[in-house]
């Protein structure tokens, strides 16, 4: 009898440690954390109208962005690690002078804020001047814009612009070097003639009528560009 009763013990004992084992609640499995965006750099893209930001886990299907308080929306062609939004008339009302402006990127894995320095009012990119007179310094100024400095000055910030009544003039400032690159066309109506010239004290060209002073003014307005008045006094 004792054997049959220890028996009935082990057995019960058994099923109670078995039922218990059963019962254990599974956890289901966990989706993937959807990672923050993370923003490394800003920058102005202003020939071309945008402000780009480049990073890690930037997600353009979910991303959205505010910068100085105006919403822009991803240009499609925005990636992952680049995000790309056109100007708008809004924002190039809000932006309208160099300073820094708070900028924040929301998606679905949080939020990221930055001040972001504008070193030049946002504006529309200019229609290009229509065809007419060749600029006899074009070809130079073309050179010295796809040239980084100090031989040129590819990718600075224009130091000031100046437009006058018969000349205008945009000017670049490298400070690690201490050099300028004054670029300067004008016309003379009293005595009719006129130059043009890629620096100070350098070779100048001269303009044979007033249709090359026009296409000069040209290039400097719509090709090198003469954003707007950072509030620097040109050399002159």
């Amino acid at each position: 009898m004792s054997g049959n009763r220890l028996l009935s013990a082990f057995v019960v004992s058994m099923a109670v440690c078995g039922t218990a084992v059963a019962a254990k609640p599974v956890k289901p499995p966990q989706e993937p954390a959807v990672a923050a965006p993370l923003v490394i750099s800003a920058k102005i893209d202003y020939a071309n109208g945008y402000v780009i930001l480049d990073g890690e886990n930037l997600s353009p299907g979910t991303a959205s962005a505010t910068f100085a308080g105006v919403d822009l929306t991803p240009d499609p062609a925005s990636s992952d690690t680049e995000l790309r939004f056109p100007f708008t008339a809004e924002l190039e009302l809000a932006v309208d002078e160099m300073g820094n402006y708070v900028l924040t990127i929301t998606t679905d894995g949080g939020s990221f804020t930055l001040s972001a320095f504008v070193p030049l009012a946002l504006e529309t990119p200019p229609e290009p001047p229509p065809p007419g007179a060749d600029c006899p310094c074009s070809p130079e100024w073309d050179t010295a814009s796809t040239t980084p400095s100090p031989n040129g000055f590819a990718g600075l910030t224009p130091y000031c612009s100046e437009v006058g009544a018969n000349w205008v003039t945009v000017q670049f400032y490298d400070t690690a070097v201490n050099n300028y690159w004054v670029l300067w066309t004008g016309w003379n109506d009293a005595s009719a003639t006129g130059y043009c010239e890629l620096y100070i004290d350098g070779p100048h060209r001269d303009l044979v009528d007033p249709d090359q002073f026009t296409a000069c003014a040209g290039y400097l307005e719509h090709i090198v560009t003469v954003w707007s008045d950072q509030g620097n006094t040109c050399l002159l």
